[in-house]
């Protein structure tokens, strides 16, 4: 196994190190928290965390990390863009890109970003500036970690054995979320327009058939 992050989370791994980890990740220090996922799958394999707690404890990590970044950059406001990690992630024309994308799909963009890690802070970010309520964030955050939370944690759960072909293999797989994800946003999106326009043009789907009454026998 490599030297890295991964090999002294799994020595000293426990269930507040890694909440505590996630947590940072996801305010900016820079770890992987795909990592941390993949160290919880492996612990909980070991026997040092049962699953439902490892599960529960990635799930709650990410979400305050995520919720913590969405609470300083609503604090911070518009001023959060002259920050010099965002000014090259957010020039004025992807930021104008990100503000039409989430003034047509609002929590759609927070459910796709949490799966783009290069993009994922600052999605959420332009969500914070952009006013999204704080109950509506969590709700679509909390309903993409549904996804990338068990399916990462189970990873490292069932290859524990073989970490760096897991690690290896990471990147394939998130793509592989990605797309799911996309995919199923861009179904969500498709029949939500459907809708709209059969509304527009005031066409309501057929009403049902009413039930043909049952013949009544002839009297002899």
């Amino acid at each position: 196994m490599s030297d890295g992050p991964l090999p002294w989370m799994l020595t000293h791994g426990s269930a507040a190190v890694l909440f505590l980890v996630l947590v940072a990740g996801g305010v900016g220090v820079p770890i992987p928290e795909d990592l941390v996922l993949l160290a919880t799958g492996i612990l909980s394999h070991r026997g040092v965390l049962p699953l439902p707690l490892a599960l529960a404890m990635a799930f709650c990590g990410v979400l305050c990390g995520d919720l913590l970044l969405f609470l300083t950059a609503r604090r911070l406001g518009p001023a959060l863009y002259e920050h010099r990690r965002l000014r090259g992630l957010l020039p004025p024309e992807r930021r104008e890109r990100l503000a039409r994308l989430y003034a047509r799909h609002g929590g759609r963009l927070v459910f796709a970003g949490r799966f783009l890690s290069v993009l994922r802070g600052a999605v959420f970010a332009m969500a914070a500036v952009q006013g999204m309520p704080v109950r509506r964030f969590v709700l679509w955050d909390a309903l993409a970690l549904c996804v990338s939370v068990p399916v990462v944690v189970g990873l490292g759960y069932a290859f524990s054995h073989s970490v760096d072909r897991v690690t290896r293999g990471l990147g394939r797989v998130e793509h592989g979320v990605v797309i799911t994800a996309v995919l199923g946003l861009v179904a969500l999106v498709l029949a939500r327009a459907v809708r709209a326009r059969r509304a527009e043009r005031g066409i309501s789907p057929p009403p049902p058939r009413a039930a043909k009454p049952p013949r009544r026998r002839a009297t002899p």
